[in-house]
Order: structure tokens, then sequence, then C-alpha cells
């Protein structure tokens, strides 16, 4: 047999492997180890952006009520209670309705 075919054939079990657990990865469910996959994370980081009128990084209630699902648990999400919502606090309410 030529080096190429030997070469070839021990590199295919390897191929196999990694199309199985690729497959694999793409059945399971998310769960809230895993990270926030970037297409989210800018959907999130675009309607915080929005939503902060004034552009202080901030939200506040006012702010928030101009996203009804954000604007009703505000009290909740507001784990600091510092009366604002932070980036992680407002990505949580996210991450809570994906479980």
């Amino acid at each position: 047999m030529s080096t190429r075919l030997l070469l070839g054939l021990s590199t295919f079990p390897l191929l196999l492997a990694g199309l199985a657990l690729s497959a694999y990865a793409q059945t399971q469910a998310p769960s809230a180890e895993q990270p926030m996959a970037a297409k989210d994370r800018t959907i999130i980081e675009g309607a915080y952006t929005r939503a902060d009128a004034n552009a202080d990084g901030k939200l506040t209630k006012q702010e928030a009520a101009r996203l009804p699902a954000i604007g009703a648990k505000f009290d909740d999400l507001d784990k600091d209670k510092d009366g604002m919502l932070d980036l992680v606090e407002f990505s949580s309410a996210f991450a809570e309705t994906a479980k």
C-alpha cells in the first residue's frame, strides 16, 4: 500500500469521530452552563442599546418599560437593587426564558 493511502485510512476514524461529536452537540439542548451564542448576544446587546435612551450604559425602570417583558420583571431582574439594570441583569431575562 502506498503511504498516501495509509495516511488517508488512518485519519478516517478521526474524521468520523469529529462528525459524530458535531452531530451529538447539535442535538443537545443548551444548558445554563453553556455560553450564549454570539448571535443571541448581538440581539440582546442591540435591544439593550436601543432601550438605553440616554446611552449611560444602564436602564432605568422607565427605559426598561420600552420593552414590556423586561419592564414587567424589572424589580426581579434588578439583582443589586440599585434601581437600574446593567447588561448582565438585562441578559438574565433572556437566559431565564431560554430554559
